[in-house]
């Protein structure tokens, strides 16, 4: 049955796709497909800033590019490191340790004619000097990262077949978790239409379940599909609508999400809010209905304090049964909830003010404070894996005040190819891990990290 659905979506998304009239525009989305106006050539949206003298192999209307990246960064983690002594080993563990995640990207972008553009990319990461089990998002020994062929069908519509890296608008329920060591990608179909007023964008992918010491394979049991759509509204403003489904064939999970990402600003006002639903079927065959809401605002602050202040609000319901409330699917969980990565986007609130700084073109501070809680006390709190915490049940918690956390961060550009990041950031345990019982460890924690990364 779940493969008859899937393949009934693949052709919804095609018929929606195929007859819709458009004159092409640049998406708003850097990962996903992009319909120029002039479709001589198709660029590369996956280059990260190649350097000038490796780039452009060319003959005609072809041409070649390599790059790559190496990464290098050193963790020092108290209190919250993976200990497989606690039930889904993740969250305030009380558990320290210090490592080095290394990791190496290569790849090469071939133009082939106006039409066709190939792009194969590898991945090396691996982790070096911890005493504990590395993490299963650290280590994927030289394995494929993508590897896929974009088609320009005609001026409006391009498709992308083969394994991909991808963001999705907020990244809040997509993205290609960039912070992880082995990096995310999918097994899959991407369709991109550009039009007058609307581009369309829609999805079929299955994740790569990661294999740290052999090749990566699709994992069946888990679908991604869906549409997206970008209002053509201003320079300025980001407006998406979305559906976005997520089948879990093992649990007997399906979740059907419908939401809207709204971004912009006005004089020296900036703001940023998405929302949806989400409904369907919970693992445990009951009806699933949940909901998530972001509201943000921002502004330019000018003088002593010059640079850009954010108020957020996050919010994802929770249930009384534990499992059963919002899931966020694919996110870049690093992006938003904290750098610590200690919660995800699960029975949540979280108030959170945000500010950077860059005095210069080289140097760049942000500050970042949350305040998280409970969305429901009957409900637990989840890791960024979907998994409660500790292995507590629904009824457990003794508090819904989860604690504060504090981000610091400084990143400082050496030159075009190379920049080097140093962060601290420090998590107050709040009410709950003193008072729900079952809790592994209720004092603070502590995170340090630099970070090298050479582009080439």
């Amino acid at each position: 049955m779940c493969r008859l659905r899937q393949s009934t979506a693949i052709a919804c998304v095609l018929a929606v796709l195929l007859p819709l009239p458009a004159t092409a525009q640049i998406s708003n989305n850097s990962q996903a497909l992009v319909v120029y106006r002039d479709p001589t050539t198709l660029a590369s949206l996956d280059e990260v800033s190649l350097h000038d003298r490796l780039k452009g192999l060319k003959s005609g209307r072809r041409s070649i590019d390599f790059g790559g990246q190496f990464r290098l960064r050193y963790h020092r983690e108290d209190n919250l490191r993976n200990s497989t002594a606690v039930p889904n080993s993740r969250g305030l563990t009380g558990a320290d340790d210090d490592f080095l995640l290394y990791r190496t990207r290569l790849w090469v972008n071939a133009t082939v004619n106006k039409r066709v553009r190939a792009y194969f990319e590898l991945l090396d990461a691996e982790s070096n000097l911890e005493d504990l089990a590395p993490r299963a998002s650290d280590v994927d020994r030289l394995d494929i990262h993508q590897a896929y062929i974009d088609l320009a069908i005609n001026e409006r519509l391009q498709l992308r077949i083969g394994r991909q890296a991808i963001d999705l608008g907020s990244r809040r329920l997509l993205g290609l978790s960039e912070w992880a060591n082995t990096r995310r990608s999918f097994d899959g179909l991407q369709a991109s239409l550009a039009g007058e007023q609307f581009d369309f964008d829609a999805y079929y992918l299955q994740p790569l379940s990661i294999q740290p010491h052999d090749f990566n394979r699709t994992n069946h049991d888990i679908s991604l599909y869906g549409i997206n759509s970008h209002q053509h509204v201003d320079e300025e403003t980001i407006l998406d609508y979305y559906w976005l489904a997520l089948e879990l064939d093992t649990s007997g999970a399906r979740y059907d999400t419908l939401g809207v990402y709204w971004k912009g600003e006005r004089d020296n006002l900036l703001y940023e809010v998405e929302g949806g639903v989400q409904v369907d079927t919970n693992f445990d065959d009951t009806d699933h209905q949940a909901s998530f809401a972001t509201v943000g605002l921002g502004t330019n602050l000018q003088g002593r304090l010059a640079g850009q202040l954010w108020v957020f609000y996050d919010w994802a319901s929770g249930s009384n049964s534990s499992g059963n409330g919002f899931h966020h699917y694919f996110p870049r969980v690093h992006a938003h909830l904290g750098f610590m990565d200690l919660f995800g986007r699960r029975n949540i609130n979280d108030l959170n003010i945000r500010w950077t700084h860059e005095p210069n073109d080289r140097l760049k501070f942000l500050l970042w404070y949350h305040y998280f809680s409970l969305a429901n006390i009957n409900d637990v709190p989840y890791n960024v894996n979907m998994t409660p915490f500790a292995g507590l049940g629904p009824g457990s918690s003794g508090s819904s005040n989860l604690g504060q956390e504090l981000d610091l961060l400084a990143t400082i550009t050496l030159s075009k190819a190379l920049q080097f990041l140093v962060g601290y950031s420090h998590f107050f345990a709040g009410e709950y891990y003193r008072s729900t019982p079952g809790v592994p460890f209720s004092g603070d924690a502590d995170f340090f990290y630099t970070q090298l990364m050479l582009e080439f």
